[in-house]
């Protein structure tokens, strides 16, 4: 099983009936035009993220991945930028000021923190930085205002128990799904900024255990494995493209849902990935339900990735090579050492639990018929929310078994 991890010292971790009806659609959130306006704009980022990942997996590798938690940490990384270095990062993340991602950022947490009632949503944020070492002020009051981070000065000198103490926060925010992120505190370790995202969702209609049955999942080698297969029949939004299958999955209430994206038996996974985004304007149109006989696989993945090298291959450059490009943090020249993302998602009969880590670690230099969604072959899936378009986690799924 290949894990999924991100460190960066700001710990981030379908077809057409006659019975055919509506899905309720939710109240949009009361945010301003602007804020709506820049939290679209920014979307973008998830699939680039997304497609940078998958470019660099091996074959047959899993992605899994929580483009919400690495903008969480790299929200609070801008803070601290300046110059060139913050408008390399702010055209990366999709936005032309720092005060609109702030705001942009604490509107989606603070809506998703409160979306559904039935579901539970968790993204928290924290700072830890070496008790010798001088931050602005500045730093930690936009920290404070829009990421409400838990910022506490530690003596990194004491490496087991500074770890001890940031992994624990780690643990107990993904609720024991990602031990730790931190592995090791240098001497040139300054900051870390952490944010960490927990997800756990029932399905809105549930699987029954009693129909889960082993059958086989076609991978793209050419081979098979044998999965737990889950079975229901009801009534979702089911949507055809060119190239792709794909239905909706609610949670709750219906604000949150896994879209499975399945591509056609000429496509894959990848070609899907490479067009997600104009795939995913279309299939958030989409509203109409139909009767469909659902098949898929139980999965529990856990992945973890060192995220410098997407990033760079995105545009960020400056900010892991320019010693003066985070002089709004502290003295002594600055530049992000390491991005770690870790995430795990489990899949059953129930509904979904899912974790993401990113830390960002900082170093001084000096129809008619009966329709049928069968989920046997290598998908890709999405959550989200409605109401704010917000893309909590996506990945590909080669193998259910990891």
């Amino acid at each position: 099983m290949k894990n999924i991890l991100a460190l960066l010292s700001l710990v981030l971790l379908l077809a057409a009936s006659c019975d055919k009806h509506e899905e309720p659609q939710p109240e949009p959130v009361p945010f301003s035009l602007k804020s709506a306006e820049l939290i679209e704009q920014s979307f973008d980022f998830n699939w680039n993220i997304f497609k940078a990942l998958n470019d660099e997996a091996e074959a047959g590798d899993n992605v899994v991945l929580s483009s919400l938690s690495i903008m969480q940490a790299f929200g609070m990384a801008i803070s601290g930028a300046g110059g060139d270095n913050l408008d390399e990062m702010l055209s990366v993340f999709g936005f032309d000021s720092a005060e609109g991602l702030h705001e942009a950022y604490k509107n989606i947490r603070e809506a998703l923190a409160s979306a559904d009632p039935k579901v539970v949503t968790e993204i928290v944020n924290s700072a830890w930085y070496r008790d010798t070492y001088t931050i602005k002020e500045s730093f930690f009051e936009t920290l404070g205002k829009y990421y409400d981070a838990e910022i506490s000065g530690l003596d990194f000198s004491d490496e087991e128990k500074s770890k001890q103490i940031i992994n624990s926060w780690v643990n107990n925010a993904t609720h024991k799904k990602i031990p730790s992120i931190v592995e090791d505190i240098s001497p040139e370790h300054v900051l870390f900024l952490i944010n960490a995202v927990y997800f756990n969702g029932e399905w809105s209609s549930k699987f029954d255990k009693g129909k889960t049955i082993d059958a086989p999942f076609y991978l793209t080698d050419g081979g098979s494995v044998e999965v737990k297969m889950m079975q229901q029949k009801a009534d979702f939004v089911l949507s055809h493209g060119e190239g792709y299958s794909a239905l909706r999955l609610p949670y709750g209430d219906g604000t949150f849902n896994m879209t499975v994206i399945l591509p056609s038996e000429a496509s894959s996974n990848d070609e899907l990935i490479n067009n997600l985004g104009g795939i995913w304007k279309e299939l958030i149109k989409d509203s109409h339900k139909v009767e469909v006989n659902v098949s898929l696989p139980r999965f529990k993945l856990e992945c973890d990735y060192e995220l410098i090298p997407a990033l760079q291959s995105l545009g960020m450059k400056l900010a892991f090579s320019d010693d003066r490009g985070f002089e709004n943090i502290g003295a002594g020249g600055l530049i992000i050492s390491e991005v770690l993302h870790k995430t795990f998602i489990e899949v059953d009969e129930r509904g979904t639990e899912a974790a993401a880590v990113t830390s960002i670690g900082f170093e001084l230099t000096s129809m008619p018929q009966e329709l049928e969604f069968r989920v046997d072959r290598p998908f890709v899936f999405v959550i989200s929310e409605k109401r704010t378009g917000a893309i909590l986690f996506s990945g590909k799924v080669e193998n259910p078994l990891g």
